[in-house]
């Protein structure tokens, strides 16, 4: 059989489907790769390798037969360790929940198990997900695989999606995203992260952080397999059935804040991306957008944070009782969330509700703004690890330009477009208005069509 992990979730599925590859062959060469890539368990914190076997095996079965489920049948995915799977325990990366283990899969696992896919394990993850750099010293810390002399943070929350996938130990990864949880570490691991529309993907079974924000998305090696994953999620048709032409598109990039304290090797990077699909047709426009400095102001400058808000009025009761646990730089952004009285808090969301508006009638006519996913590398996790101002810091910035996405209501994907001076992945992401996930899907396409 021909080797699946270099393959595409849709590829390995196709071959699987035409007898080339055996379903249950593929899934043994990821659990091979994770049993000697993980050794520490740092990656995938449970692994379910009984029920990925049982899995296989079913689909091996329905290749013989010709009787795909979907174009997904037999593909090992990881979930990130916010998922409910029936029978395992889900920590959500956070002692505080040691031995929670629920008695039903989320929604969003039985949906993809009814595609076919194979469950291979639940992956690392910041603390209840509320960190953009992925650091979690209580159950481990997955170091970023694109830097072999120095251990980096691999992003998050996401942190062990975004591994598992560049490190070759599944062929697509489920992650969360509430302000870039799957875009960060997929920017960061040079793969596709998708977030799509904030109520289209279901969260029954996963634990929350911010329900007003929290999203489903995959991490995948190209936009076809996250379409491929959105419309299983969905139950959308296939948004890539019907193509979109560069030259039919028109890109808005802002001039301000999201370039601001940006690595001027990401920025050139980025710019050269942008010269190239303007190249190959789109229609390119640069502006100011004054909104995005606006939500930025609410949300890093004024202290007015909806996901730490939401989330304290979530877990207090836990963090008061058993806070000790937690990493401190994590459990002081839940802390954060206790601050804002009733009323501020009512003007944050009146304030993100008036800015969200100005922004769509800026985007007007346009199909996306296009943007860097980060605007700095992965630093080192030795730099960050006892928190302080490098921590801080190295958070905002990697949260920043993501969270625009979830504050604004919109759905965006993060595309590599090459490399920045250390040699490291960079990510340029397009946001687009909620509810146009298939538009941005196919506009991803093309794009990545120029960008690969």
């Amino acid at each position: 059989m021909s080797d699946p992990i270099p393959l595409s979730a849709l590829d390995l599925a196709r071959a699987i489907a035409s007898g080339r590859t055996d379903a249950r062959d593929a899934t043994e060469a990821f659990i091979a790769e994770i049993e000697a890539g993980d050794p520490d368990a740092h990656v995938f914190y449970v692994r379910t390798f009984a029920r990925a076997r049982a899995e296989a095996a079913a689909a091996h079965d329905r290749a013989t037969r010709g009787l795909p489920r979907s174009p997904l049948d037999g593909v090992p995915l990881s979930w990130k360790d916010l998922f409910d799977s029936a029978g395992d325990e889900c920590r959500a990366g956070s002692a505080m929940l040691a031995g929670r283990t629920p008695t039903r899969d989320a929604l969003a696992l039985r949906r993809l198990g009814a595609g076919g896919t194979v469950c291979l394990g639940k992956t690392a993850m910041t603390e209840l997900a509320f960190s953009g750099l992925g650091i979690n010293p209580v159950l481990g810390t997955p170091a970023n695989p694109h830097d072999r002399a120095t251990a980096r943070v691999p992003g998050g929350s996401s942190s062990g999606a975004g591994a598992s996938l560049a490190r070759g130990m599944c062929a697509a990864a489920m992650g969360t995203d509430t302000g870039g949880s799957v875009r960060i570490p997929a920017a960061w691991n040079g793969v596709v992260g998708f977030k799509p529309s904030h109520g289209t993907t279901p969260l029954d079974g996963v634990v929350p952080l911010c329900p007003s924000l929290d999203t489903i998305g995959p991490l995948t090696r190209s936009v076809a397999d996250a379409a491929a994953i959105w419309s299983l999620l969905t139950g959308h048709a296939d948004p890539l059935a019907s193509q979109l032409r560069l030259s039919d598109s028109r890109l808005l990039v802002p001039d301000a804040i999201v370039f601001d304290e940006c690595d001027p090797g990401i920025a050139e990077t980025v710019q050269a991306a942008l010269a190239a699909i303007a190249r190959a047709g789109a229609e390119i426009t640069h502006a100011d957008l004054p909104a995005l400095a606006r939500m930025n102001a609410l949300t890093w400058e004024r202290g007015l944070s909806l996901p730490a808000v939401e989330a304290w009025s979530i877990w207090q009761e836990k963090i008061t009782a058993r806070g000790e646990l937690m990493y401190p730089p994590v459990r002081k952004r839940f802390e954060g969330g206790a601050a804002p009285t009733a009323a501020e808090a009512w003007t944050l969301v009146r304030e993100r509700k008036i800015i969200r508006g100005e922004f769509i009638e800026a985007m007007a006519g346009f199909d996306a703004v296009a943007l860097p996913a980060i605007p700095i590398d992965p630093p080192p996790i030795d730099a960050l690890a006892d928190g302080g101002p490098a921590y801080d810091r190295a958070n905002r910035l990697a949260l920043r330009n993501t969270t625009l996405g979830n504050q604004l209501d919109l759905c965006a994907i993060t595309l590599p477009c090459g490399t920045s001076r250390a040699g490291l992945p960079v990510g340029l992401m397009l946001m687009a208005p909620k509810g146009h996930d298939a538009r941005l899907l196919q506009l991803a396409r093309a794009v990545e069509a120029v960008l690969s």
